[in-house]
C-alpha cells in the first residue's frame, strides 16, 4: 500500500515542478512580449510626431 502512496507523491511533486517551470517560462515570454509592444508603441509615437503631411510607405 505504501508503494502506491510513494508513487502518487512522486507524481504530484513532478506535476508541481512542471507547473512551476511552465509558469516561469510563460512569465518570461510575457515580459519579452511586453517589451516588444512597448518598443512598437514608442516607434509609432515617433512616427506620429512627424506630422500629418508625411505619407507613410508600408
Amino acid at each position: 500500500m505504501f508503494d502506491n502512496l510513494v508513487l502518487i507523491a512522486v507524481v504530484i511533486i513532478l506535476l508541481w515542478l512542471a507547473s512551476f517551470g511552465f509558469y516561469l517560462y510563460t512569465s518570461r515570454q510575457h515580459r519579452d512580449l511586453q517589451q516588444a509592444v512597448e518598443s512598437l508603441k514608442r516607434q509609432l509615437d515617433v512616427d506620429h510626431d512627424d506630422g500629418p503631411d508625411k505619407v507613410r510607405e508600408w
